[in-house]
């Protein structure tokens, strides 16, 4: 019988490329590159720094706790309805932004509506998608999608930040250019996302179900954790599991929040131009797509728990050279953004491996949506107090070893993160009585 994966047939592949490109847009443009924007922006109205990253925290902050509702909405109507509404919601926050923007209330609720697009618009519903499609090489498939992420975020706000430096410094150009491209990545997602295989007369890797057990036995067994259980997402809430990815997710991605937002204004502060300034932010989005392609190709032959491990490492180690950047040392502007977006790429790609691999496909939306509100609820705080701790201290310091600290706790849970049920559904989950 032949066992290969019919990828001539298979619309899985093609999906994949599709995904890059519907999940770039908004991720590249709507969520990376307004931080680009608050500069010219604070310059033009006179915001404090605190003041102006209450946007950043208000779209980070609506993200997460937007999961349950991203997550019921895929469940609902399709991930493909679902990445369509949120691509509209951007459009229209950010055309508002442009218009109206420099009105300080509307400026922080169009900032939520942004971050509430960007859910529905980009990391569960594509995230379910990939799960769908692909079992045996989920995390290869990850990786590839999630890859647009960083291509788009080292690209677009290098983009962004050069239209309005064109313009002579006008921000608002660079709203109405988010609105317009994410108009055309709505559209595209509506005419070529599928659900699942089913939708086409498929099934996940292109294999019928005959062929999976033989693949998965003798051709290209499966060397990482995959639960053959059907999870529901309540039994999920109950395993230690759970709890220690929520606490390493949370860790790490703070204080890489503290880096990535904060490095606009820190090197300018340090001395470096803005344009240099920008290039650095730019550097560490798109050098996370080194981590997510290493997820990508070791994913499903090194247990993602330790790679997410390492990742985490790395944006530790990335957060400590980030505070001795300075033009007197210039190779620390371009090794910080190395080490720190390899390791975000790592972590970024391990965790929604890590909720398909434990719970199952069936189970991954619900799950996902209550692990990203709870993690990027704490994430959210990690603009706002960093820059409300520099202005009224001048420094970074405080918040670089509160979140250093957090970072290394997220690096201990999970190495704890042990699979659930290796041994029965439920000889792991924590006793409730």
């Amino acid at each position: 019988m032949e066992t290969e994966t019919k990828s001539p047939k298979f619309y899985g592949w093609w999906l994949l490329l599709f995904l890059c490109i519907v999940y770039t847009i908004p991720i590249g443009f709507a969520f990376y590159s307004p931080v680009v924007l608050y500069p010219f922006m604070s310059s033009d109205v006179g915001w404090s720094r605190g003041g102006i990253m209450v946007g950043s925290t208000g779209i980070v902050l609506v993200l997460g706790l937007t999961g349950p509702l991203a997550a019921w909405m895929v469940g609902r109507f399709g991930a493909r309805i679902t990445i369509f509404v949120g691509g509209v919601i951007i459009v229209v926050a950010t055309s508002l932004m442009g218009i109206i923007g420099h009105i300080y209330p509307v400026y922080v609720a169009l900032s939520l509506f942004i971050g509430l697009g960007v859910s529905l618009g980009s990391m569960i519903p594509i995230q379910t998608v990939v799960i769908s499609w692909f079992n045996a090489r989920r995390a290869l498939a990850l990786g590839l999608v999630m890859g647009g992420g960083a291509i788009g975020g080292f690209l677009m706000p290098q983009l962004i930040s050069s239209v309005v430096l064109n313009a002579g410094g006008d921000w608002r150009t660079g709203w109405f250019l988010i609105a317009v491209v994410s108009l055309a990545g709505a559209v595209m997602a509506l005419i070529v996302v599928r659900n699942r295989p089913s939708d086409m007369g498929q099934y996940p890797d292109g294999l019928l179900p005959a062929e999976i057990e033989t693949t998965n036995n003798a051709r290209r067994p499966i060397k990482t954790y995959r639960t053959v259980n059907n999870w529901t997402v309540r039994e999920a809430l109950k395993t230690r599991a759970f709890w220690l990815l929520v606490i390493a997710v949370a860790g790490s991605f703070f204080l890489w929040q503290v880096i990535v937002t904060q490095t606009p204004f820190h090197l300018q502060d340090r001395g470096f131009d803005p344009s240099a300034a920008v290039f650095s932010y730019s550097l560490a989005i798109g050098l996370s797509i080194a981590g997510r392609f290493t997820v990508a190709g070791l994913g499903d032959i090194i247990e993602p728990r330790y790679l997410f491990a390492c990742g985490t490492f790395c944006i530790l180690i990335g957060g400590i050279l980030f505070w001795f950047v300075s033009p007197d040392v210039v190779w620390t502007a371009y090794l910080y953004p190395l080490v720190a977006g390899f390791g975000f790429g790592t972590v970024f790609i391990c965790f929604p491996t890590i909720i398909g691999n434990y719970w199952g496909s069936e189970a991954f939306a619900g799950v996902n949506g209550l692990v990203l509100p709870v993690a990027l609820t704490i994430q959210a705080m990690a603009a706002p107090l960093a820059g409300f701790f520099y202005d009224i201290q001048g420094s970074y310091l405080t918040i670089l070893i509160i979140s250093g600290a957090g970072t290394a706790v997220g690096f201990a849970a999970m190495l704890l993160c042990k699979p659930p049920g290796v041994d029965g559904k439920l000889s792991t989950i924590l006793d409730s009585g």
